[in-house]
């Protein structure tokens, strides 16, 4: 299988920017996270496409939990993945709470979908026991995405031997799980970044958004096994 592309929106997009994407992609190694507005709509152009929700509540299920979505109705929105604890999340919105985010962790699981777990350098520090314990029980329903903090949003990103480096000790702690990239991804580093052999796919931010440049990326993980 061709390596995995996760195309990240964050706070983007709209009903006519999903048309275009759902119209021009059709490789089954990709999958977007679009904001959750737009999830429904996606899901009833294309049910087989892979779709990714950013987020979701620590509350499973329902209730009165005004503005938050749950992994049970995320579900039912045709969503495959939920990102869990972007750095985006966790420093503009403090939501770095390691027992909640074991919380989303078992929401996401329970509801079987996969969780993508993002990490950064302080790796060691945002996953407790119990969260490695969790990853460990549910191996194949966790991917981790090694975001370093100092390529998010920057437009730089560290050296492929830094990349491939910590990319060898993640697998070796966290027992051999799929790990993405994040940071800076692009149309000019992608080949390089997605040919260690280490890394099982890329999670895409600003790149994303730009359809063309976000194919080449695609083009450039075909014939790149994971």
């Amino acid at each position: 299988m061709n390596k995995f592309i996760v195309g990240n929106w964050k706070m983007n997009g709209s009903l006519s920017f999903v048309d275009a994407f759902l119209d021009s992609i059709e490789e089954q190694n990709v999958a977007i996270a679009i904001p959750q507005v737009f999830l429904a709509y996606a899901y009833s152009r294309n049910p087989k496409f892979k779709l990714v929700a950013q987020n979701c509540s620590i509350y499973d299920k329902f209730g009165a939990h005004t503005g938050e979505i749950s992994a049970d109705i995320l579900v039912g929105l045709g969503c495959q993945y939920v990102i869990i604890g972007h750095s985006e999340r966790r420093h503009m919105f403090e939501e770095d709470n390691i027992s909640n985010i074991l919380k989303k962790l078992n929401n996401v699981i329970s509801n079987n979908m996969t969780a993508i777990l993002c990490v950064d350098e302080r790796y060691e520090k945002l996953i407790n026991r119990e969260t490695l314990e969790f990853i460990k029980d549910n191996i194949h329903n966790v991917i981790l995405a090694y975001e370093p903090l100092s390529a998010i949003g920057t437009g730089k990103t560290p050296s492929i031997s830094e990349i491939s480096n910590i990319l060898n000790l993640l697998k070796q702690k966290y027992f051999s799980v799929n790990i993405l990239y994040g940071g800076s991804v692009n149309s000019k580093n992608a080949r390089d970044i997605l040919s260690i052999s280490s890394l099982d796919g890329v999670l895409v931010g600003g790149a994303s958004l730009k359809l063309g440049e976000f194919k080449e990326i695609i083009v450039a993980s075909k014939d790149l096994i994971a």
